[in-house]
């Protein structure tokens, strides 16, 4: 005799949102994905670096993101100038300062990872990059990502088939309560990375009981 396993159901992992539909969030799941409600999702991000003004013409290395990148726009100025060199301070979007960033050195934080090299006009004090980091589709949390993947972004509200094409969806992306033993994880998680995503989502006001 055959047996059949159910799959969870819409919102079953979900103890309490807020009002309305504030918890929820409508989004697109990305193409090569088939997820079950429950299944923990993160937003891809791209980010792309651009000067803004001032002096100097090197060009901005490709960029990647860490587990701590933030949307919005970092802003790099140049504080120091050098022949050949340079020094820009760094902003997030938050507010907060991260270390320096040396001109044709790879920079490498939690947050963005880049390398703004010397060009043939010198960056010259008070020259502006902005780096601007936008969320877009959701898909599977993979822990080792570089793109946003990597960062615990909400929790699909159903069983959402997009291994064909993108399709939408409906993730819990802020102030919920949901069952630990209702989420359904990445197969090759571990524990460490696990509780990164767990913290993830406490920022974002998802708790789990």
């Amino acid at each position: 005799m055959s047996s059949k396993t159910e799959n969870p159901r819409a919102g079953d992992f979900l103890l309490s949102e807020a009002n309305g539909t504030y918890s929820r969030e409508n989004g697109i799941l990305s193409s090569g994905n088939n997820l079950l409600a429950g299944a923990v999702v993160a937003a891809l991000l791209t980010a792309v670096g651009t000067k803004i003004s001032g002096t100097g013409d090197g060009a901005v290395g490709a960029v990647t993101l860490g587990s701590a990148a933030e949307v919005g726009t970092y802003v790099l100025t140049c504080t120091a100038a050098a022949t050949g060199a340079g020094t820009f301070s760094v902003q997030t979007p938050s507010g907060e300062y991260l270390p320096n960033l040396t001109v044709a050195v790879a920079y490498a934080t939690p947050h963005i990872n880049l390398t703004v090299a010397d060009g043939a006009a010198d960056w010259a004090v008070g020259a502006v990059i902005n780096v601007v980091v936008t969320a877009g589709e959701f898909t599977v949390l993979n822990p080792a990502g570089t793109d946003g993947s990597q960062i615990a972004a909400g929790v699909l509200w159903d069983n959402t088939n997009a291994a064909d094409a993108d399709a939408a969806c409906v993730v819990i992306r802020r102030q919920a309560e949901a069952r630990a033993d209702g989420l359904v994880w990445p197969a090759a998680i571990t524990e460490p990375q696990k509780s990164t995503a767990i913290a993830q989502l406490a920022e974002l006001g998802i708790v789990l009981r």
